[in-house]
């Protein structure tokens, strides 16, 4: 997230390793999560993305704990119930050859799934400072594992984190997740900060980029086709404001780990609720994809989206007209537009 040709400071070096991997990339991250849950992908996925006009694109690992008050990570192992092919480190290693067959760009955003008693991973709680202590440890070892899958992947960038809010104030426990992490993984360096906590992390000059999950609610635009846009672009105001803010204070670019909507009405109220249902809407998902597209895509110190998500075409049998995929609707088209050149910024970015 510097606005010089490349990475700053440490960012610079940590990144020379990968830099032969692909020549640097120029302009924003044109960006996309793959979800391969119970789908595994194949090089005509990756190609498809590669012709959409994507430059990146975003893996999940995913962990968990037992408890959200309990100081143990753990990674998903053959025999857990809910193992999966796309949680194995086989399942990234192929899909790292495929994506740089395809000549895409790889990140991996290590994350820590919600509880199955309803706690969001954000609300990672310990009792005491040697709970947390023993939660850093722990929680290290799953992230330093994933590291050095990476670097194995021939990744270029990597999260050492995701919306772990309540941990994000423990500043010396991040700066040593951060160092041993560039022990491993010789790319750049996020952590995919929640929407309305960003402003709260106070290490971000050890990262290279400020990544946030930018599920911002922006209302209800109204029923009019033709001013629904204009008013989602209006309503990102406030937000472009204090993202920019971060940005310069840190002297950090900033990128959207994750950002998207679903095709249904209502959508861009709270883009972060999974569970809200409406009639479908896919216009409103468009108009969603293009307002943030003409706000953010030309600013300086904005370095990218990474879309929710992308299916492997084999996932795609199920109904998913209400979902987040923007796979076979309007807002498809929009992003094809974007991604293929039709209103890039500048700058040198990896």
């Amino acid at each position: 997230m510097r606005r010089r040709t490349l990475l700053t400071s440490a960012g610079a070096l940590a990144f020379a390793g990968a830099c032969g991997r692909f020549p640097p990339f120029r302009g924003p991250h044109r960006g996309i999560t793959l979800d391969p849950w119970r789908a595994r992908p194949t090089l005509a996925d990756f190609q498809t993305l590669r012709a959409l006009g994507a430059s990146h694109v975003a893996l999940f690992p995913f962990g968990y704990m037992p408890h959200y008050t309990e100081p143990v990570v753990r990674r998903f192992e053959e025999g857990h119930l809910l193992m999966d092919w796309a949680l194995t480190d086989e399942a990234f290693l192929e899909m790292g050859r495929l994506a740089r067959k395809a000549r895409l760009r790889m990140v991996l955003i290590p994350t820590l799934a919600d509880f199955l008693d309803g706690h969001w991973r954000g609300e990672v709680r310990m009792e005491d400072d040697a709970s947390w202590d023993a939660w850093f440890d722990s929680y290290r070892d799953f992230v330093l594992h994933y590291a050095e899958l990476a670097e194995r992947m021939q990744a270029v960038g990597f999260s050492v984190g995701t919306e772990l809010r309540r941990t994000v104030l423990m500043r010396e426990q991040w700066l040593h997740t951060i160092a041993r992490v560039r022990e491993r993984f010789g790319g750049w360096l996020t952590y995919a900060a929640n929407w309305d906590d960003y402003a709260q992390v106070s290490w971000w000059r050890a990262v290279d980029f400020i990544g946030v999950q930018a599920y911002f609610e922006l209302g209800d635009p109204g029923g009019d086709p033709v001013r629904a846009r204009d008013r989602l672009v209006d309503a990102w105001t406030p937000a472009k404001e204090g993202l920019e803010t971060v940005s310069r204070q840190f002297d950090r670019k900033i990128f959207f780990t994750e950002v998207g909507y679903k095709s249904h009405e209502g959508s861009t109220i709270q883009p972060w609720d999974w569970e809200l249902r409406g009639e479908v809407d896919t216009s409103l998902q468009a108009h969603a994809y293009e307002a943030a597209f003409r706000v953010f895509w030309t600013e300086p110190w904005f370095a990218g989206f990474y879309w929710w998500k992308w299916h492997p075409a084999l996932g795609l049998s199920q109904d998913r007209s209400r979902e987040f995929t923007p796979q076979g609707k309007e807002a498809e088209l929009v992003l094809r537009r974007w991604y293929g050149g039709g209103g890039g910024g500048g700058g040198g970015i990896t």
